[in-house]
């Protein structure tokens, strides 16, 4: 069952991410920059606030445990938190910066490691969907890392859902610097997509990001 995120549900996301943000990075199973089994303080106060503030949080439950979340942050709340976000990325050519007038950034979906690739991820997606359409907003953006580690099931993810390449980011956790792809898609399909496109038909592996 699919909800949205209440206070209540603080130690199951941070049990969530703890189980994908930690040292050890899985491409295949996806995970998160940062190592969540460190600081643990600090994180209990930020996502606390972040469940208490952001419009767009969700949880799936299943058999009264919460599994997956998904966060997402409004154009306001985004760029409150990160104010240079616009300026600090590579955007593509072809992009038109109109399309930032108003959006949502999804800053994260995760779930349990062994829970990837059985769906969870589309359906906190597609109730995402359904309250941004009602509240009128048409642009999603996402990021999604590459490199030093491709984060090969966020990226086959972008590619289920359709989303085009808008763009590249760079930015250092821990003394590592990370290459992000910035990933667009219109909320209802019917909406004029924008003239660039992912680069890929099929899904990513090691492979293409080995050598």
């Amino acid at each position: 069952m699919i909800r949205k995120a209440t206070i209540k549900d603080l130690d199951s996301l941070l049990s969530i991410l703890q189980s994908v943000g930690n040292r050890y990075k899985d491409p295949s199973q996806g995970f998160l920059m940062e190592d969540y089994s460190q600081n643990q303080r600090y994180y209990r106060q930020r996502y606390e606030n972040e469940i208490k503030s952001l419009t767009y949080t969700y949880v799936n439950e299943d058999h009264d445990r919460v599994n997956a979340f998904l966060m997402a942050y409004t154009h306001e709340e985004w760029l409150n938190k990160y104010p240079d976000w616009v300026g600090q990325i590579h955007w593509h050519p072809g992009f038109d910066s109109r399309l930032l007038d108003k959006f949502i950034l999804i800053n994260q979906t995760a779930m349990y490691p062994e829970l990837t690739g059985k769906g969870i991820g589309s359906m906190l997606y597609e109730n995402l969907i359904k309250d941004l359409k009602a509240n009128e907003i048409q642009n999603i953006f996402a990021e999604t890392i590459i490199a030093p580690i491709p984060n090969l099931a966020s990226l086959n993810f972008r590619l289920k859902q359709k989303y085009a390449i808008a763009g590249t980011h760079y930015e250092e956790n821990e003394g590592i610097i990370y290459t992000t792809l910035v990933y667009y898609k219109p909320v209802s399909p019917q909406e004029k997509v924008v003239q660039f496109t992912a680069i890929h038909s099929k899904p990513f592996d090691r492979k293409e990001f080995a050598g």
